[in-house]
């Protein structure tokens, strides 16, 4: 896929989940038709398995001669086809073959063999196909009927896959998983899900998690769906495809929803998606009926109107996919990050169940949030790669270190090495226990307590302003790095909330000049030391965890929380890409041989103001944004330029 895959997932809208059923020919060609009016290149189609299979050895010859239509009404419009098999579950309501009575589809033997031959038919009739962009083996399918276990989930996938590269060795292949996988230690382990899938998918949407309670052109939902993505990528080590994402006029105005698509798409290009896919292409025109009738708000997931209007989200996605076309974006990669957030060891089955998935995830949306908004651009770094991240990262960022399952003792001692060798670690604290920790982070550990105060306060060393130079360098001493002066960030701590309860709040007494505890150092909340030729960053409360846990906490106005990790990314010699750093944008740069370009992108839905630093071989460079089709000014070594709210924009060096 070296095109950038840019379109929808779709059900017509005169008839939804009994397209195939209720087909209509023309109907379909025209809402194809207007798929390439708005520059989309993909089309996400569903084969309900009871439509396709009305028995477990046989195909319906009607049902293929419908997909034959399908595939000509693509080539015309040039919109590629993504079939998805074993639709079980859909908008809300499952559909099931009548022939299952009640087997197990992942494990029983009868309800696989029917399953391998559904697949190896279109691998066989299909494998020369351009119009056919990849397979997906399943939409979502522990929704639909959950495996009996993380292996046999495996099995399944595995056995699909193998019988479609059989016949099939051109399409790739993939698997429709959601941000359950995310959130919850299921059979459908991402790890498990890359060794049987070319690539890796993601279906976030901001509405359906707790993880961002405020609306949804906020920061922390416009920053979800990439993060989703960066996550799945980190936990299964392979690059990810935004599958699904979307929102329903039925709980968020056009405007809203239109500035929610921008950022995310921009955003999501930014992360190193392959491509986006939004949930879906049109309202629905009979609502009376299921799976409408039972889940109301799925009708206005369209990109469209149900008299086909285009909606405004749906401007958003065609102007998207016009500037990614126009700027060749499948021909750059990515920079590559300095700096990584470390995946808990333990991510799905820690010991202490209060240590879940559903807590890590949002601890580490929360690090990934600070990481962006002080110029950071961040991998998820699972931890078995931690023996190569000397070569890969400057900084590496441990967020809320739990007594067991973030880190095993080989696990600190590689961060250790990685310190030793040069490099800048933070941690901050949820009950890390671990021999060394004291040497390491320059702290002495006399107890562990839950705070007493109603307010948590971290000072900082040195100037933090955005876009000031580095504090002077000086040897460590009383205030921990040197810096001439100390800024604060506080906040509340929240009460009650009932994961928080038990919490602990490490006391900690910091280093003199001579070694020795210093009384006016205690209960300080943050300390930077140097170790070996590197530098440690220690937070002794779970910082990251109590801002999971706070709405609004990440908007604009509030205390400025992401100045910690720009600190650390000081100390690690990462320079950004901006000069005047505005915590809403986002910047990354794509490069190939040739070209050099940067995806800009606002999170805020405000007007933002961005200076882009220009390297000196790029000074005598023209600067052209292809989301205006126009060149932009420069002054002083540095790119100028404006978004709206929640805008992007593609900005080439030419």
């Amino acid at each position: 896929m070296n095109e950038f895959v840019c379109g929808v997932n779709y059900w017509p809208r005169g008839t939804g989940v009994h397209m195939w059923k209720e087909w209509n020919a023309s109907s379909i060609e025209a809402e194809f038709r207007q798929m390439a009016e708005l520059s989309l290149n993909a089309c996400r189609i569903f084969l309900l398995w009871q439509d396709f299979q009305p028995h477990p050895e046989t195909v319906s010859e009607e049902a293929m001669a419908r997909f034959d239509e399908l595939v000509k009404i693509a080539r015309r419009h040039g919109v590629r086809l993504i079939p998805t098999f074993f639709t079980g579950h859909m908008s809300g309501e499952n559909w099931d073959v009548p022939w299952r009575r009640d087997r197990d589809p992942y494990a029983d033997p009868g309800m696989l063999r029917a399953q391998v031959r559904l697949v190896g038919e279109f691998a066989r009739r299909y494998r020369d196909e351009h119009a056919i962009l990849f397979w997906d083996l399943a939409n979502e399918p522990d929704v639909f009927a959950m495996p009996p276990s993380v292996d046999a989930a495996w099995l399944w996938a595995r056995v699909l896959y193998r019988e479609i590269k059989a016949h099939d060795p051109v399409h790739q292949v993939t698997l429709g998983t959601h941000a359950w996988s995310l959130f919850t230690p299921g059979p459908f382990r991402l790890r498990d899900v890359a060794e049987v899938s070319d690539f890796l998918c993601m279906h976030p949407y901001p509405s359906y998690t707790q993880l961002c309670p405020e609306p949804l052109d906020s920061v922390r939902s416009s920053h979800f769906v990439p993060f989703a993505c960066r996550l799945t990528e980190g936990l299964g080590g392979k690059r990810v495809l935004l599958e699904e994402f979307g929102s329903t006029t039925q709980m968020d105005a056009e405007d809203v929803e239109a500035r929610f698509f921008s950022a995310a798409l921009y955003s999501a290009l930014a992360n190193g998606a392959t491509g986006a896919l939004a949930w879906c292409f049109g309202d629905f025109e009979r609502q009376d009926r299921l799976p409408y009738d039972s889940t109301p708000y799925e009708v206005g997931f369209g990109v469209t109107a149900a008299d086909g209007r285009v909606k405004a989200k749906g401007e958003a996605l065609a102007s998207f996919a016009r500037t990614v076309r126009a700027a060749r974006m499948g021909e750059l990669e990515p920079a590559a990050a300095r700096a990584a957030i470390v995946v808990p060891r333990r991510y799905y089955d820690n010991p202490d169940p209060e240590n879940g998935p559903e807590r890590n995830a949002a601890v580490l949306f929360a690090s990934y949030i600070l990481a962006k908004r002080a110029g950071i651009n961040v991998d998820l770094l699972a931890v078995d790669r931690l023996q190569d991240a000397a070569r890969s990262y400057r900084a590496i960022f441990v967020p809320c270190a739990t007594r067991r399952g973030t880190l095993n003792v080989s696990d600190f001692a590689a961060l250790r090495a990685f310190v030793e060798s040069g490099g800048t670690l933070y941690c901050s604290y949820d009950g890390l226990a671990v021999d060394g920790m004291e040497d390491l982070f320059g702290a002495s550990i006399i107890g562990s307590s839950l705070p007493r105060e109603d307010t948590w306060t971290v000072e900082m060393p040195g100037a933090m302003a955005a876009g000031a130079p580095p504090p002077a360098r000086e040897a460590p001493g009383p205030e921990h790095g040197g810096g001439r002066e100390r800024i604060a960030v506080s906040g509340p701590v929240p009460r009650p909330a009932p994961a928080l309860l038990g919490r602990k709040h490490l006391n900690i007494v910091g280093r003199g000049t001579d070694g020795a505890p210093s009384d006016r150092e205690l209960r300080r909340s943050l300390i930077t030391y140097e170790y070996g030729r590197g530098k440690t960053v220690f937070v002794a409360f779970p910082l990251e965890l109590y801002l999971a846990m706070t709405p609004y906490a990440f908007e604009a106005g509030q205390d400025p929380y992401h100045d910690i990790y720009a600190h650390v990314a000081r100390l690690g010699g990462i320079q950004g890409i901006q000069q005047q750093h505005s915590p809403a944008v986002e910047v990354r740069e794509f490069a190939s041989p040739e070209r050099k370009a940067f995806v800009v992108v606002n999170h805020e839905p405000s007007e933002q103001a961005v200076r882009i630093a220009i390297p000196a071989e790029d000074a005598r460079r023209c600067a052209w944004s292809w989301r205006r089709n126009a060149p932009l000014p420069s002054d002083y070594g540095a790119l100028q330029l404006t978004l709206g709210p929640s805008e992007g924009d593609i900005v080439e060096m030419s």
